[in-house]
């Protein structure tokens, strides 16, 4: 069963990729039962196809998944300053973490593993703004010594211009990626419990006592409600969505 092309690449539709994957599955395993069925065994009953529908990119990535996708890119120069301050002696944490992920960079390791998943951020971001700037025929961008400042102003180029970054269809791998490097520097400053906060009310009493725990659930701390990430991120969404239309009737 073929994923509807005009899915958002967000997370607001990974229930509805996963059903599909499971549908293509169990699809795969009744094709293989027929081979071995004849009569008089009964027939084999076929999958169900899901009933679920996705949620539609506006082209590429819903509203909600596009405002997740800001936030996080928002968040990323917090998380590394946070991460930065391991190697910079405000916390003892830092030799504690590696660097994951295959697209590693192989160069001659640095005195914090810290410091070169920091690397590995920078260049994933120029990597994009560069990209971007060629695509527009935009000026090259300026040297940068590699640091905190040229993070940050990298960022900052990448905020201007993400509502039109995030039209391209080109665009799914970008987005995927800023989510994916938020839950990764979250993760690598887990022992701040700042960082660790999510800004959103409780569905259920309405407190403001989330945080994500080591297991990579979020826990209020209120009522003890348990939220995976994609119903983190759903409910962040829709909180985001009722601040705007109140902001909009204002």
């Amino acid at each position: 069963m073929p994923i509807n092309p005009h899915t958002c690449a967000g997370p607001c539709s990974t229930p509805y990729r996963t059903a599909v994957d499971a549908y293509d599955h169990a699809q795969h395993a009744h094709t293989e039962t027929l081979t071995t069925w004849h009569p008089p065994l009964p027939y084999p009953t076929p999958p169900e196809p899901p009933t679920i529908r996705p949620n539609l990119g506006d082209p590429v990535w819903c509203p909600r998944c596009t405002r997740l996708i800001r936030a996080a890119l928002t968040d990323l120069d917090d998380l590394a300053s946070l991460a930065q301050a391991t190697v910079d002696g405000h916390r003892d944490a830092g030799a504690r973490y590696g660097k994951t992920g295959a697209t590693a960079k192989i160069h001659a390791p640095s005195p914090s593993p810290v410091t070169d998943t920091l690397d590995e951020l920078y260049g994933a971001l120029v990597e994009v703004e560069d990209q971007w700037r060629e695509f527009r025929n935009y000026q090259s961008r300026p040297p940068r010594a590699r640091g905190g400042h040229a993070r940050r102003l990298t960022i900052a180029w990448l905020l201007d211009e993400l509502d039109a970054i995030l039209l391209h269809p080109g665009s799914a791998a970008f987005g995927t990626a800023t989510l994916a490097w938020q839950r990764r520097l979250r993760g690598l400053t887990k022992s701040d419990p700042l960082a660790r906060r999510s800004p959103i009310r409780c569905s259920r009493c309405s407190e403001r006592q989330i945080t994500r725990r080591d297991d990579g659930y979020y826990q209020c701390g209120s009522c003890e409600k348990l939220m995976t990430q994609t119903e983190h991120d759903r409910e962040f969404a829709e909180q985001a969505d009722q601040i705007h239309e109140q902001e909009a009737h204002a």
